[in-house]
């Protein structure tokens, strides 16, 4: 279905956000009749008026159809049924969104990388909008050499948006290569020390894993918290969230420690098991980041005085992969820990298993949503560049994985679910929202007084909605519209594109 996306007046404004958020508008143009004018915020934060001059010519514009012909009236129609005496502008195919894709398809990594790439086939082909964009496979063949010469020839070919590449510790050169052209990196990565001005990462990161299951322990009464975390990089990471979103999480940490991540140090572990277990009565739930020995870890916490009918422990979505094992790891029975949304993912591992006859990995669908949101963007702004306004979308995107968005500060926030450990295997108690914008109701008081002139205080409901991204009070900086860009601010915004 094609529609056609008005500029933002003042009695069509509402009109414009419904179809926006009913996701009918695959194409953006202005409707034009005379001159308009139209507030927008320059770079350096000031509000001016902008004035549109009025369409006088045929355009051509790329949908999620084809070609199309945007007549000086604001109707798309088929080119052939365009007057022959229009002076059409033809959209380059230049103008084409290109997307590269850089992912390891030989080398060590090459099993993983096939899995990811499957997961991209599966969302262009759920997608079902030929013609919008072009993909291409660029191997970086598992090492960081390899991906920066991947990066470079991504870049060489035209690239408007590099997705990957894998491995974080490839981002940053990477995205310097691409940064030379303004073009995007949206790495797959879940590693947040590797960001730049130019490169998001988008896999699972220990910060939004943190938030999520530290935010329902909270709920759950659970507010005083121990963080014992391994000294790998995951851990670490954890534990650095833990203690920088305690406070806005309405969670206290009142002990943090690291220990060997290598099980095979039992010393340098039960010492810090030792430690923990003598501090027992301070926190009545711990969190452990552990990917790789969490039962051995629980087991030795619990044999030095870490009661789990009294603590929590809290986990990692690697618990998931893990789960044969933890489920018969008496300490943990109970724990809860934060995991990817549920609801999409038995389609999703479905789907992968008809195509390629073998399960997906769990990056499959990481690389399955990075794909999404390319081709979501590409389809509500065909001529896309994939920049940071079209990225940083405070409502996010929906994802296999749960809904996420990219943050101005080249993170990403994740709705994720809560699953629990029991005897019998893993339960879901909580799966992940369906969006992230919220919609929240508060009661205030008002008087009333009745006929008789009795007067009595009601509750009043009363309905605001928020974003549970980071971004909501942030002043969004847009192109002015004689160059194509956005045309206001926050959610009161829409999509224009350069009047030339």
């Amino acid at each position: 279905m094609i529609g056609v996306l008005a500029h933002r007046l003042e009695g069509s404004f509402k009109q414009c956000r419904h179809a926006l958020a009913s996701g009918i508008v695959l194409v953006l143009a202005l409707v034009l009749s005379g001159c308009v004018t139209s507030t927008y915020v320059t770079a350096d934060g000031q509000e001016r008026v902008g004035v549109i001059e009025e369409q006088t010519e045929y355009r051509t514009v790329m949908t999620p159809s084809g070609l199309r012909v945007l007549t000086p009236d604001g109707v798309l129609v088929d080119p052939n049924e365009a007057p022959s005496t229009a002076n059409i502008r033809q959209a380059t195919q230049s103008s084409i969104p290109r997307v590269a894709l850089l992912l390891p398809v030989t080398g060590e990594l090459a099993s993983i990388g096939t899995a990811m790439k499957n997961g991209v086939d599966l969302a262009i082909k759920d997608a079902g909008i030929p013609g919008t964009f072009e993909a291409r496979l660029y191997d970086t063949q598992s090492t960081n050499p390899g991906a920066l010469s991947a990066a470079r020839q991504a870049v060489s070919e035209g690239a408007t948006l590099i997705l990957g590449p894998l491995r974080g510790e490839a981002l940053p050169t990477v995205a310097q290569v691409a940064a030379s052209r303004g073009i995007n990196v949206v790495s797959f990565s879940n590693d947040i020390t590797r960001v730049s001005n130019n490169a998001y990462v988008m896999g699972i990161t220990p910060e939004a894993v943190t938030k999520r299951v530290l935010s329902y322990a909270a709920q759950q009464g659970y507010r005083r918290v121990a963080v014992v975390a391994p000294s790998d990089t995951y851990g670490l990471a954890a534990a650095d969230a833990a203690n920088g979103l305690a406070r806005f999480l309405g969670t206290n940490v009142v002990l943090t420690e690291t220990y060997p991540a290598n099980a095979a140090d039992r010393p340098g572990r039960t010492a810090v098991a030792q430690r923990v277990g003598e501090q027992a009565d301070m926190f009545d739930a711990i969190y452990l980041p552990d990917t790789q020995e969490a039962g051995d870890m629980a087991s030795l916490l619990y044999f030095y005085g870490v009661e789990p009918r009294r603590v929590r422990f809290l986990g990692v979505p690697v618990w998931d992969q893990q789960a044969n094992d933890l489920i018969s790891e008496q300490a943990l029975v109970g724990a809860f820990y934060a995991s990817p949304a549920e609801a999409r993912f038995g389609a999703f591992q479905r789907d992968y298993q008809a195509a390629y006859n073998s399960d997906p990995h769990p990056l499959s669908s990481v690389a399955y949503d990075g794909m999404s949101m390319a081709l979501d963007i590409a389809g509500r702004m065909p001529m896309t560049r994939y920049l940071a306004n079209e990225l940083e979308q405070p409502q996010g995107f929906s994802g296999i994985d749960g809904p996420f968005a990219l943050r101005p500060d080249k993170r990403v926030e994740r709705g994720m679910a809560i699953k629990r450990i029991s005897s019998l295997g893993l339960e879901l108690i909580e799966d992940a929202p369906t969006s992230l914008y919220q919609r929240n109701v508060t009661a205030t008081t008002a008087n009333i007084i009745s006929a008789e002139g009795q007067s009595a205080t009601v509750a009043v409901p009363t309905a605001t909605s928020t974003y549970t991204t980071t971004t909501i009070t942030r002043t969004e900086t847009r192109l002015p519209p004689e160059e194509g860009g956005w045309i206001g601010r926050g959610e009161n915004r829409v999509w224009v594109p350069a009047n030339r």
